[in-house]
């Protein structure tokens, strides 16, 4: 994927259209698999600033929300205006097939590092999966992904399903790439249990149903500030980078408005939001939320291999864990 050159930086007081543009107005639909007040944050910010524009949401695991983005491509009938869910191998195919407008992000600060296929994608925060543990269950922590496999995490174990989380495909897709299928085999001799999403296996690591879980970083650090008796482990193997990146579909009726939600995104305030909602921002300079480690070492990207063996990958899976 080809990315682009650091764009000019524009941290002072953010507007959301270029210069000369005239207001925006109308409805924009945005696509997602992130988290709903999280994504209402940003929309609430973004309104503040725009308030003829009306944003309404359809919000699901990325498994469903692609699976409804593709019927309504296959119909002619596409209804969302933007896309931000967490598989970059789909948002590969699409742009391969130049649906997507190349992202405008004039005035904000983009580092190349975030922007993706000839820059009709990117990034706009990052999360990593990680393994959260529930210290009045477990005494002794993991130190890597390795020891989910010891006696001491039988029966005590859980992640989401990789057929219904993008973030849970990437672990099920990284994890077998670098240790093989024989990875998940002990896990399930070791009683892994399988979630639907992220959400739902957090609340019951919280509450004491698991002792530990592969898990998004943000919600874990940010329900241990809660008070949750949760720990927050990044594997001595590397942490699994889920990307998560937003696009403009070509087929909007409303791409100005769109084109404004993605630069919001990445301007001063949306960045600020994410590091409060406990996200790493990608814009350099923004702020970092507490309790996230100054480097933070990860596994190699298991992407392309995703892309190639997506249904392999789920159909494995859910042949060892017995899941519809």
């Amino acid at each position: 994927m080809k990315n682009l050159a650091l764009l000019p930086v524009f941290l002072g007081l953010f507007s959301a259209l270029p210069a000369g543009a005239q207001a925006l107005n109308g409805t924009v639909t945005l696509y997602t698999s992130e988290v709903l007040p999280d994504v209402q944050v940003q929309i609430d910010g973004f309104r503040k600033l725009n308030p003829n524009v009306d944003v309404k949401v359809f919000r699901s695991g990325t498994g469903e929300v692609t699976a409804k983005l593709n019927a309504e491509l296959a119909a002619g009938n596409v209804q969302a205006d933007l896309l931000w869910v967490a598989d970059p191998t789909y948002f590969e195919s699409l742009s391969k097939k130049n649906l997507f407008e190349a992202l405008n992000v004039r005035g904000v600060r983009v580092p190349s590092s975030a922007l993706y296929g000839d820059g009709t994608y990117g990034e706009v925060r990052k999360l990593y999966n990680v393994i959260g543990v529930n210290t009045k269950v477990v005494s002794a922590l993991p130190a890597g992904f390795a020891d989910l496999k010891k006696p001491a995490f039988k029966n005590k174990l859980a992640m989401p399903s990789p057929l219904f989380s993008g973030g849970a495909l990437a672990t099920a897709g990284t994890l077998s790439r670098t240790y093989g299928w024989t990875y998940f085999q002990a896990l399930a001799t070791n009683g892994l249990k399988i979630e639907q999403s992220n959400p739902i296996t957090t609340t019951k690591l919280i509450n004491g149903e698991y002792g530990a879980a592969i898990l998004v970083d943000y919600s874990l650090r940010r329900e241990a500030a809660k008070g949750a008796p949760l720990a927050v482990v990044y594997p001595r193997e590397g942490a699994i980078l889920v990307s998560t990146p937003i696009a403009v579909l070509k087929s909007s009726p409303n791409k100005a408005a769109a084109q404004a939600f993605v630069r919001y995104l990445y301007s001063g305030e949306g960045q600020a939001n994410f590091s409060k909602l406990s996200y790493l921002p990608v814009v350099p300079g923004a702020p970092r939320p507490a309790g996230v480690p100054a480097s933070i070492f990860t596994l190699p990207s298991a992407d392309a291999y995703i892309a190639q063996n997506k249904a392999d990958i789920s159909a494995r899976f859910s042949a060892l864990f017995n899941l519809k």
